[in-house]
């Protein structure tokens, strides 16, 4: 069935939204299970380095091989075939057609959206046609699937993988299977290297002929038993992860695909920290080699994240030595959870990571970038901000907050009750405030805007430090009639319990604020892990050669009974083609 997405509507702003019921739910990020995840990013960012890569076992693919391989898969048209030998091999030249893409980044998390996005990654639509206005032009299925990072949550291993990705997308593509074969092409993401890329080399690095691999596609989960792995038992894991109807054909974490004889794309792996000079000087090579090519260059994070420059993405902008002015580029990613355009000379940006985690908000303060088009807009994210205090006060984003924070106000009691008996004064106060002060800034972000985020924890600082008094004049006054009755025990605990839920709300508070000013962008809307505004990329790279057509199609609500797919975005790239 095809079917034709309306306008994503901007102007309405929605408050409630259907969360998924099956396990795995959504990963919490304030929970203990999700600090597994927080450990292995530690373990993995100390062990990362230009030391210890698991990029070193890797070889990459020749761009004219990986070309060659990637049309064997889907198969050259008679007048392809026909047209003899060619002095260089692209993907379009091969097919004698055009090629359909779909990109799809930072996808497993929770289950039942995972299979939404699978449902809307797998139809067919009618797209308004970039060449004929008021017109519309059938886009089927992509030939290729490429994943833009991030692949499963908390962590990408091969558990994670199967049960937030592959088995939601298999019981959908088992019911839409047209016998086709198709491309899967990936590019990881920090979260697929906190697992050495152990879980995304199963799945997108291809399989030769000759190994013995067992290749059915996965439907049922792998239990992750934590326990086990954490005492040191062993855990067997697939040998490989199969998408049905889709073959792995990449041989490293990065790639270049030759797409036309001027577009070539350029996927990027970045490890935790920066590219490796063996990828530097691979991609190097070859934009050398082709100066009449204009890149399409998919990264794992952005150039400009929330409208401003990210530090990562222009450090591999740099070892790609990427000259906007030379040439046109077109910079594709993930990593940030929304949708957003910019277009500048010589440049279209797009960050298309709503692929199945969390939302990310749109930028809620004016930014020096302009954005064509953003999903979320500012006026949606707002709406859905101010739930975040209630959401962490509650425990519902997990119950982190409420430990430390219980630990942190029960020892300050006991120090300063001893204190006190020494004869000395209250102490307790002013250690809460020294040690709020200093871990909400790390949560700030200290280093980027030292000042507001300073100023902003020293002032919540304060609030935390004054909690536990107002709460036990306020439990006093409350209990005035009882106060004979209740034993002193009875009263520090209460106290304590209501200190620890306002504190984490006043929490929730501080990292919305963080938000809503521009500060930082990501905390709040992490805790919520909201499952609106998913979406994908369909794109078509034209055979006639004059660039890539795009159009973003997504889902506000996923888990409403009856929610349609809207357009939330089309766009051109014509490389050559400035105005």
């Amino acid at each position: 069935m095809t079917v034709r997405p309306a306008p994503a509507d901007r102007a309405h702003v929605q408050r409630s939204f259907v969360r998924g019921r099956v396990a795995p739910r959504g990963v919490v990020w304030l929970g203990f299970r999700s600090f597994w995840g927080h450990m292995r990013h530690f373990v993995a960012s100390a062990v990362a380095t230009e030391d210890v890569d698991s990029r070193d076992w890797m070889t990459p693919d020749e761009p004219e091989e990986l070309a060659a391989r990637v049309v064997a898969v889907l198969g050259a048209s008679s007048d392809a075939e026909a047209s003899g030998p060619r002095s260089s091999f692209d993907v379009l030249g091969g097919l004698g057609r055009d090629l359909w893409i779909d990109f799809v980044a930072d996808t497993g998390d929770d289950l039942s959206v995972s299979r939404a996005v699978a449902s809307l990654v797998t139809s067919e639509y009618e797209l308004p046609d970039p060449d004929r206005p008021g017109e519309h032009l059938v886009a089927p299925r992509g030939d290729v699937l490429l994943f833009g990072g991030d692949t499963a949550y908390p962590v990408a291993t091969a558990q994670e993988i199967s049960n937030r990705v592959l088995v939601p997308f298999n019981e959908v593509l088992a019911e839409r299977d047209d016998g086709k074969r198709r491309v899967l092409l990936g590019i990881p993401g920090n979260h697929d290297w906190y697992d050495g890329l152990d879980g995304f080399g199963r799945l997108f690095r291809r399989r030769p002929a000759d190994e013995d691999v067992d290749a059915r596609p996965s439907f049922v989960g792998i239990p992750f038993r934590q326990l086990e792995l954490v005492m040191g038992g062993k855990m067997e894991k697939p040998e490989a992860l199969v998408l049905s109807g889709y073959e792995p054909v990449q041989s490293a974490s990065y790639f270049v695909l030759p797409l036309t004889p001027e577009i070539h794309m350029v996927a990027v792996d970045r490890q935790l920290r920066v590219i490796d000079h063996r990828q530097e000087r691979f991609h190097r090579r070859w934009l050398e080699q082709n100066p009449q090519v204009s890149p399409w260059v998919v990264m794992p994070d952005p150039l400009f994240a929330f409208g401003e420059t990210s530090p990562t993405g222009a450090g591999m902008v740099r070892s790609l030595s990427l000259a906007f002015g030379l040439r046109d580029h077109f910079l594709l990613s993930g990593d940030i959870h929304h949708y957003d355009r910019i277009e500048e000379p010589g440049l279209l940006h797009v960050v298309a990571g709503g692929g199945g985690a969390f939302l990310h908000p749109a930028p809620m303060v004016e930014r020096r970038r302009a954005m064509k088009a953003q999903w979320p807009t500012p006026a949606q994210s707002r709406a859905l901000l101010w739930s975040v205090p209630i959401k962490i006060a509650l425990g519902r984003s997990g119950f982190i907050p409420h430990a430390v924070l219980a630990g942190l106000y029960a020892v300050s009691m006991l120090v300063d009750a001893g204190v006190r008996l020494l004869g000395g004064a209250a102490v307790a106060p002013i250690a809460t405030l020294l040690i709020a002060t200093v871990v909400l800034s790390l949560m700030g972000g200290l280093r980027r805007k030292p000042r507001a985020v300073a100023a902003l924890a020293f002032f919540f600082g304060l609030l935390l430090a004054a909690l536990p008094i107002v709460a036990f004049v306020g439990l006093d006054l409350l209990l005035s009639p009882l106060r004979d009755h209740l034993p002193m025990f009875v009263i520090a605990a209460l106290t304590l319990g209501l200190t620890v839920v306002l504190g984490a709300g006043l929490v929730g508070v501080y990292v919305a604020l963080l938000t809503r000013f521009g500060i930082e962008e990501t905390q709040a809307f992490s805790t919520l892990d909201h499952p609106g505004y998913k979406h994908f990329l369909r794109l078509r790279v034209r055979h006639d050669g004059q660039g890539v057509d795009g159009w973003c199609v997504g889902l506000t609500d996923p888990l409403r009974p009856g929610e349609e797919p809207v357009l939330v975005d089309s766009f051109r790239w014509r490389p050559g083609a400035r105005s």
